[in-house]
Order: C-alpha cells, then sequence, then structure tokens
C-alpha cells in the first residue's frame, strides 16, 4: 500500500485586502509577507500577540529611507533650487504631520493592529507608514522602493506645488520689495476677543500711515503672513 504525504500549505500572513491594498497603494508585491505583519504591527498589539514583532525597528528604518527617497526624488527634479530651498521643502513633506495625512489618504490605517483603548496613538499612521517602507526597503531593494515611493506617493499623493505655496514667506517678500523703494511698512495685529471659543489674530499693514491690506490667522505670525499675502497678490 502506497501512502502520499503532503505537506499542509501554510496560509499567507496577510489578508488578501492588504495584499491587494499593497499592489494597488504601494506597487508592491509582496515577498517576505513577515516584514509586512510587522510593519503594521504596533507595540500595543504586540502585548496581545507576544509571539508577534512590532515594528518600532522598521519605523526606524523607513524613516531614514523616505527622507532619503525625498532628497533624491526633489534633488532631481528640481536642479536649480538650492540646498536650503530643498531641506525646507523636504522637511514639509517627511513631517509627521504630512504623514498621517498621506497614510489616512491611501486607507492604511484600515490595517494597523493596535490595540484600541482610550489611549490616542497621535502618530500611530505615520509612524507605520514609515515602518511599512522600511519592510519595502527590505524586501525588494532600495532601486524598487524608490520607485514606489516616487510613482505612489510623491507623484500621486503628494501637491509639492501646493507645498511650495504653503512655505512661501510673504513677509519677508513684503518686506524686501519696500526696503528696495526705501519706504517702511508697519504691521498692527490684535489678538480676538477671549470671550470667543476660538483664539484667533487680525493683522493689517500700513505705509505711509494708509492701510495696504488685512489678514487674519490662528497666531500672530499667520496673521501677518495673510496680511502681506493680501498686499503681495494686489501689487
Amino acid at each position: 500500500m502506497i501512502s502520499f504525504f503532503f505537506k499542509k500549505k501554510k496560509p499567507p500572513l496577510l489578508s488578501e485586502d492588504f495584499i491587494f491594498f499593497l499592489k494597488n497603494k504601494c506597487g508592491i508585491i509582496p515577498v517576505n509577507q513577515k516584514l509586512y505583519l510587522e510593519a503594521i504591527t504596533h507595540s500595543s498589539y504586540k502585548n496581545i500577540e507576544s509571539s508577534q514583532s512590532d515594528n518600532e525597528r522598521l519605523e526606524f528604518l523607513g524613516d531614514a529611507f523616505i527622507s532619503l527617497a525625498v532628497a533624491n526624488y526633489l534633488f532631481k527634479v528640481y536642479p536649480d533650487k538650492k540646498e536650503g530651498y530643498l531641506t525646507q521643502l523636504r522637511a514639509k513633506i517627511v513631517s509627521r504631520e504630512n504623514l498621517n495625512k498621506i497614510g489616512e489618504d491611501i486607507g492604511l490605517q484600515n490595517f494597523i493592529l493596535y490595540q484600541k483603548s482610550t489611549n490616542n496613538y497621535k502618530s500611530l499612521i505615520g509612524n507605520t507608514f514609515e515602518a511599512l517602507y522600511g519592510a519595502i526597503l527590505l524586501d525588494v531593494g532600495l532601486e524598487e522602493a524608490q520607485k514606489s515611493m516616487e510613482e505612489f506617493i510623491l507623484k500621486s499623493q503628494i501637491d509639492i506645488n501646493q507645498i511650495i505655496l504653503e512655505n512661501r514667506d510673504y513677509k519677508s517678500e513684503l518686506l524686501m520689495l519696500f526696503q528696495k523703494k526705501r519706504t517702511a511698512i508697519v504691521f498692527k495685529t490684535l489678538k480676538s476677543d477671549q470671550r470667543l471659543q476660538e483664539v484667533t489674530f487680525s493683522s493689517e499693514v500700513f505705509s505711509n500711515g494708509e492701510s495696504i491690506g488685512k489678514g487674519s490667522g490662528s497666531s500672530k505670525k499667520a496673521a501677518e503672513q495673510d496680511a502681506c499675502r493680501a498686499v503681495l497678490s494686489e501689487i
């Protein structure tokens, strides 16, 4: 009697939905699924499933990779921009706030393994996004990871022109413009009524005693920037 022994096929570590996500949102077909499972496992979940590694080491690696990948991309796209300009732009792109937004926009939060409780994990999505790219780097290599970052994140999820506008220093531009004219400008910035629930500031720009622009914002700096933007838009 002949008996046949078949090894049982191990079930996939990742759900079909997450594999679909990786392919469509990152352009990646995972090889080492264990890396990606680790990438989406928060330390709070590890306390429940002690056998599963958390994503903190991959987060460290992904943080460094994303900074390098963004720097490489900006260096190619803006060949005439100086170091300071590129540094500021990269800092805005890789900021925790922006990485949280990117991760949320692509739906990464739907796959994160963590202990849901009263704790507010403020940077949960952004940290997991970094860990995800740490896993991608180890799984498919630097060239493919860079390609994924450029094609599926930097070109698809980030409006760099909008970031450039947000980084524009309207106050410095206006001050330089009026210095060339040998004309002084003065700011009058006031805080909103404390009885209001949300504190805001209003700012007005004066030249030769005349108001030339008004603006508002959540801080004194933001209000003055907004006022300067209004002036520049009329020049």
